[in-house]
């Protein structure tokens, strides 16, 4: 008999509900539901969470609905176990016995801790030991200053706190709390790994770290593996008492999973406005202060994998960028085509520095720069420099990766929109001298999540319950030498936009 392993992606914009078969990860039933975004003040985000629990139950509702007309096998009483995929660093705060929450979750695009995390980052002692236990920058972005912020500013947290009714947690937690009915209060390595409250060395919350933040530690979650027992449904509308949570990974980690990235050197970019980069480095913890982060992939009961992560701030947001200011191309299918109608020419070249520099550079007053104009240059050449550029940035994070790890890249999954742009996966193929892969469900957070799940309710070696799935192959064409130069040139470009504006 057919099982279902039902698939939660609690997104930053949106919350997506999915079933997938135990036989061969069909997926079944997709629904994304948005969810409104709040901006008190510029530079505050925050979530209702109330909201994002109303929209994860009708997200499942429509998924089961769906998996109803979709294939007739499906039943409600067939879901084996839950996986759960989420925004990361996204944290907020509850009382533990009445489920009364106090404020909006604060997402991880909040800078209000901004003031706090600069004047920690002065004491440069302290900014060592903060990235050589965590793998993390001192910035907003984590959960840590978040937490203590809720901790200083809301009456209600500091009364759960001294009472010991505090919950302090991220998405995951509040979510896996919400379908237990409360009698689960636990998050999974690679959560909490991006608290900046966790140390890489141990996998268990840093006691100098909790004191740094003002953190009691049993106000948090307890870390499982990520193929686990997180507990069981109880009192869920819509869902049957007792299935099994049993796989929990940040979004980022899920997508490295659903790519089947599971051992050393193996990587993956996701395309979104930006690019999100996970490269496996297996049981090898490797912290750089060259503007990577250290992240932990996934934890089994026995051992944990880690990865290097990178993320170039402009991806599919390129593509926008000429649709939306030039009205030069309609979507990402229409660029590849116009790149290819003209001949390359090599030396226009684009720094796709649109909100400033990210890694390795980090530097926020850069501005998009285009080379190599002349009174001969075709639009189809400079939407092909753009395009490219999107490569470009990739490689150099990625070659950043192989250095610091001292690990070769052996293959690379894609997925996200821009994935589906097959002129711009040839050309990251050919820069990269690397085989990319893109399964045919390019869905792979949600994918990830599912195998997760089948993963800890198998509690089968990881190795074994990953499954080969249909995809297409990129494989390097362009001879090496050239791949070379061309990476040669942008970064000579790149050199400059970033001398310009300093």
């Amino acid at each position: 008999m057919t099982h279902f392993i039902l698939s939660i992606d609690e997104g930053t914009t949106g919350i997506q509900a999915s079933f997938f078969s135990m036989n061969d990860f069909s997926m079944y039933g997709n629904n994304k539901i948005e969810f409104p975004q709040i901006y008190p003040r510029p530079g505050l985000v925050e979530h209702n969470p109330q909201q994002i629990w109303e929209t994860t139950l009708k997200a499942i509702q429509n998924a089961i609905e769906l998996s109803y007309q979709q294939n007739s096998n499906f039943s409600a009483a067939k879901i084996a176990a839950i996986g759960i995929t989420n925004q990361r660093e996204t944290c907020l705060a509850w009382n533990k016995k009445t489920g009364e929450i106090a404020g909006n979750a604060i997402v991880w695009q909040d800078r209000r801790t901004a003031d706090f995390c600069e004047n920690l980052k002065k004491n440069k002692k302290l900014q060592e030991e903060i990235l050589q236990k965590t793998g993390l920058v001192c910035d907003p972005y984590f959960s840590a200053s978040k937490m203590r912020w809720m901790l200083e500013q809301y009456s209600s947290v500091k009364q759960w706190d001294l009472t010991g009714e505090l919950a302090l947690g991220t998405i995951d937690s509040f979510v896996i709390w919400k379908l237990t009915n409360g009698k689960s209060f636990v998050t999974d390595h690679t959560n909490a790994s991006r608290t900046m409250l966790y140390n890489l060395q141990t996998g268990n919350y840093d006691q100098d770290l909790l004191k740094l933040f003002n953190i009691s530690e049993k106000s948090l979650a307890e870390i499982k593996p990520s193929f686990a027992n997180f507990g069981e449904t109880f009192k869920v509308p819509g869902l049957p008492d007792g299935i099994p949570i049993m796989g929990v990974l940040g979004d980022q980690q899920a997508a490295l999973f659903g790519q089947k990235c599971i051992h050393s050197g193996e990587a993956k970019i996701t395309f979104g406005t930006g690019a999100f980069l996970l490269m496996n480095t297996g049981e090898h913890i490797v912290t750089t202060d060259e503007g990577l982060l250290t992240t932990v992939a996934f934890a089994t009961k026995n051992k944990r994998a880690f990865a290097l992560e990178g993320s170039a701030f402009i991806a599919g947001a390129a593509v926008q960028f000429l649709r939306d200011n030039f009205g030069w191309v309609k979507n990402s299918a229409e660029s590849a085509e116009q790149a290819m109608s003209y001949p390359r020419d090599e030396e226009i070249l684009f720094v796709p520095s649109l909100a400033g520099l990210g890694a390795p550079y980090w530097n926020p007053q850069a501005k998009g720069v285009l080379f190599g104009l002349t009174r001969g240059t075709q639009k189809a050449q400079i939407i092909r420099a753009v395009l490219e550029s999107i490569a470009m940035q990739n490689v150099q994070l990625l070659k950043l990766m192989e250095k610091l790890s001292k690990q070769k890249i052996l293959k690379v999954g894609v997925d996200g929109g821009a994935s589906r742009n097959d002129f711009l996966m040839q050309f990251q193929a050919d820069l990269l001298q690397t085989e990319l892969f893109r399964p045919a469900n390019t869905e792979t957070t949600s994918l990830g999540a599912a195998m997760a799940a089948v993963t800890g309710l198998k509690e089968q070696d990881i190795f074994e319950s990953v499954k080969d799935y249909n995809g297409k192959e990129f494989r390097p064409t362009m001879p090496e030498a050239i791949a070379s130069a061309n990476l040669y040139r942008w970064l000579k470009a790149v050199d400059c936009v970033n001398l310009f504006y300093k």
